[in-house]
């Protein structure tokens, strides 16, 4: 390929790259403010989680109320102790702000709707009934939360490195794809750690599942997915590759596709 070509070609993808940041940047969920969450359980949290929870986690948190075999993936086994989403380390207990982020803010891309439709007292009552699922609360307490260092400046360099460790050093593309579509051979042979099957991450949704800022990428490269065949990098990768894997993954956003697909519909 000639010289010009490649570089009108890097140029361009380059371009879309650091849209496709800007992009998941925009739309990027705020942080929780911090809400008092009640340590024992109450008639409010127990009256809460009746309504608006049990029907998909079970009036006993197992993730086998009426409505959870019709859902994939499954909603989540609360006596089991295993959370997603946490700025804790891989196999720790959430904080609970986790917790009420998960609550809040939804996740994307599955059932779990946004509950920002009830109030921040109702949201923080229904954490001490989710814990009280679970043995592990009583018996261990949530390491702290993860260093998460200052961020390093998205570029072209950086990309080109994320990609690298997609492609070759971590291998990722064997389960999210070459394209970061979640459609790569070992796709289909994913199972959570409970047995239901569980589809990689399609990437070019821009819609993590996690939240959509650099940060919470980063975490989830560092904290794993406990509960998931997604592990933490927090050994494999040093910081700054973390920071490359996450600005290469954000570069594989189609806003474009995305635009598309809603306009179809």
């Amino acid at each position: 390929m000639r010289p010009k070509v490649l570089l009108d070609k890097v140029g361009l993808w380059s371009t879309t790259a650091v849209a496709s940041i800007a992009l998941a940047l925009s739309i990027a969920p705020t942080t929780a403010k911090a809400v008092t969450i009640p340590t024992e359980v109450t008639e409010l949290g127990k009256n809460t989680y009746k309504k608006y929870c049990s029907a998909c986690h079970g009036e006993e948190g197992h993730g086998d109320g009426p409505l959870a075999r019709s859902m994939l993936p499954k909603p989540r086994d609360f006596t089991r102790g295993a959370y997603k989403f946490r700025t804790t380390p891989s196999g720790s207990l959430p904080t609970d702000n986790d917790i009420y982020r998960t609550i809040s803010f939804g996740v994307p891309n599955s059932t779990m709707i946004p509950w920002d439709i009830l109030s921040e007292e109702e949201r923080a009552s229904v954490i001490p009934v989710l814990k009280s699922f679970s043995e592990a609360f009583e018996f261990r307490q949530p390491d702290a939360p993860v260093n998460v260092g200052l961020e390093v400046r998205p570029t072209e360099r950086t990309i080109a490195e994320g990609k690298k460790i997609y492609e070759e050093k971590l291998e990722c593309w064997k389960c999210h794809g070459v394209e970061g579509r979640g459609d790569g051979p070992s796709a289909a042979e994913q199972e959570d750690d409970f047995g239901f099957p569980i589809k990689p991450f399609d990437f070019t949704t821009g819609k993590f599942k996690g939240g959509n800022s650099s940060t919470d990428i980063y975490l989830r490269f560092t904290t794993g997915l406990n509960g998931t065949p997604m592990p933490s990098f927090a050994k494999e990768l040093t910081d700054e590759q973390r920071w490359y894997l996450t600005h290469y993954v954000m570069s594989l956003v189609k806003p474009e596709e995305n635009h598309k697909n809603k306009e179809c519909k």
